[in-house]
């Protein structure tokens, strides 16, 4: 679900490949660096699910029966949007550039590097983003290729400007309008 997040990090090596500054073959350790990070990750939020499965935190779908629960991420994941940690991360993320420039030079452990590097500032970016799964549902494979979507526009240098502040707004108001259904 991730790798297509990486896009402007795999544009940039392209682009390295392009000038023969880099191997073809790069391209196959940077997404096991960033594929190896997001995997932990992963093994972590099953664990997570299974312990708030145990504890009838979560319904069947994988969402929260707790509207409190629901309201504190969506107002959690929405603040998180406008810090300083998610700004520097996905800054990283939408200009790569850097993680080739500072100390890399070509080999094959330096590229799996890149790619661990990139993957822990898209976790940075992105974990609380992918957490919102158990808002909308983790088997819910429509609302999960929304995220999808979302994530990989919030990192295109062009247009991820324009989305991090709607999406924050959205997530600040979504959490609202929970609490204040959960009330009436």
């Amino acid at each position: 679900m991730m790798v297509p997040t990486i896009y402007p990090t795999l544009q940039t090596y392209d682009d390295l490949v392009r000038i023969g500054e880099a191997p073809k073959l790069g391209f196959f350790y940077i997404l096991l660096g960033f594929i190896f990070v997001w995997f932990i990750f992963s093994l972590l939020a099953s664990l997570m699910q299974v312990i708030l499965t145990e504890q009838s935190l979560l319904n069947s779908e994988g969402t929260f029966i707790n509207p409190i629960a629901t309201t504190s991420l969506l107002i959690l994941a929405g603040i998180y949007q406008f810090s300083n940690l998610k700004k520097a991360c996905l800054h990283r993320c939408r200009h790569p550039l850097s993680f080739f420039l500072s100390g890399w030079s070509g080999k094959i452990m330096d590229t799996f590097f890149v790619g661990l590097k990139i993957g822990i500032f898209c976790l940075g970016c992105c974990w609380l983003l992918m957490l919102l799964a158990f808002v909308g549902g983790v088997m819910n494979i429509g609302f999960m290729a929304l995220v999808t979507l979302v994530m990989i526009c919030e990192k295109l240098p062009k247009i991820g400007q324009y989305v991090t502040l709607p999406l924050s707004v959205l997530l600040l108001i979504s959490g609202s309008l929970v609490a204040i259904s959960s009330i009436i």
